[in-house]
């Protein structure tokens, strides 16, 4: 009997700490998902963001030589042959951002301000048939008919925007974030047409234009996790501008001390612009900071900027000069790539 009485004290006494054994074991078998936080949601940061920009620009009307590539019937003639347009290169660009995300309340602030400068050079030269021209789509004014036609043209595009977003998190494997915010742009082209009749004798047709203005933005992004640290990226979003826009249009020529043609307009007008972004990207979070590795397509267009003014002729200067207007949308677009670091 005491024997037994014995054994029942000793497992008595041992009962708590068999009990904690278990707890600790289950506490230690607990199992975390991979996915349980990609996105470090509840972690206050602050984000770097540098972009690498590959870009080219793409419009409309900057037509100026028309090459024939076949004779021309007697009698009155219209445009024959190929038209050639200005054209833009590939040239690089940077996008540089600075953000700060409130965990608690999932707002996040950027301010971000992006830069490029694209430039393009063409040349056209007479064809070899006797009875085939060059012709320029800009008056010639020459005496002689045209040998060879130049077009340098450059675009400067600036932009800055001070974005809020709101993060939201549906699912482990989606992050949202719906954007509004304010921005201001700076954008100028410079186009330069050369006719030449013989090596020293040209006329030289130059367009600018230049858009100075601000405006608000809005839109969404998006990252969906796919697995093993990859994600699908993407962003839309639409701004809507107000601002200064002037237009200048010159003409000169080598053997005359001023100018044919020089006119100038200026207004306040509203712009348009639509941004889209798409590609893949690789997220991965440390101990101390996350990494983000993006390399997409951007596609941003501006409506009601690009115009090109011509005008009709007179010999005499008090007759009326008619305005040409040719108006298209300007399109740049491109490789993107982006390193963000949280802090």
């Amino acid at each position: 009997m005491r024997l037994q009485n014995s054994a029942l004290i000793l497992s008595l006494a041992f009962m708590p700490f068999a009990a904690s054994a278990a707890v600790k074991e289950k506490v230690t078998n607990t199992y975390v998902p991979y996915d349980a936080d990609l996105y470090n949601k509840n972690q206050e940061v602050i984000s770097t963001h540098a972009e690498f920009l590959y870009w080219t620009v793409q419009e409309g009307t900057i037509d100026y030589a028309q090459k024939m590539n076949r004779p021309a019937p007697s009698g009155v003639t219209y445009a024959i042959g190929d038209v050639h347009s200005a054209s833009y290169q590939l040239n690089p660009g940077v996008r540089v951002a600075l953000s700060y995300f409130n965990a608690p309340k999932y707002w996040e602030v950027r301010a971000q301000y992006t830069h490029l400068v694209s430039k393009g050079k063409d040349r056209v030269e007479k064809p070899s048939a006797s009875d085939e021209y060059l012709t320029g789509t800009w008056p010639q004014i020459l005496t002689n008919q045209l040998i060879h036609a130049h077009s340098a043209i450059e675009f400067n595009y600036n932009l800055f925007d001070l974005i809020v977003d709101r993060m939201f998190i549906p699912n482990p494997h989606l992050r949202l974030r719906m954007i509004a915010g304010i921005g201001a742009a700076w954008i100028r082209q410079d186009w330069k047409i050369h006719y030449f009749d013989q090596p020293k004798q040209n006329t030289t047709i130059r367009n600018r234009w230049d858009y100075s203005a601000g405006g608000v933005r809005f839109g969404v992004s998006g990252d969906w996790f796919w697995g093993k640290d990859f994600y699908l990226t993407g962003l839309t979003s639409m701004g809507i501008y107000m601002g200064s826009y002037n237009n200048r249009s010159k003409q000169t020529m080598s053997t005359l001390s001023r100018p044919v043609r020089d006119s100038n307009f200026s207004d306040t007008r509203p712009a348009y612009s639509a941004q889209f972004i798409i590609g893949p990207s690789w997220q991965k979070n440390f101990n101390c900071h996350r990494i983000e590795i993006f390399a997409g397509y951007e596609l941003s267009t501006w409506f009601n900027l690009q115009e090109i003014r011509r005008s009709s002729s007179d010999v005499e200067p008090s007759l009326a000069k008619e305005t040409w207007l040719a108006s298209g949308a300007v399109a740049l677009h491109g490789l993107t790539t982006r390193l963000t670091v949280d802090f």
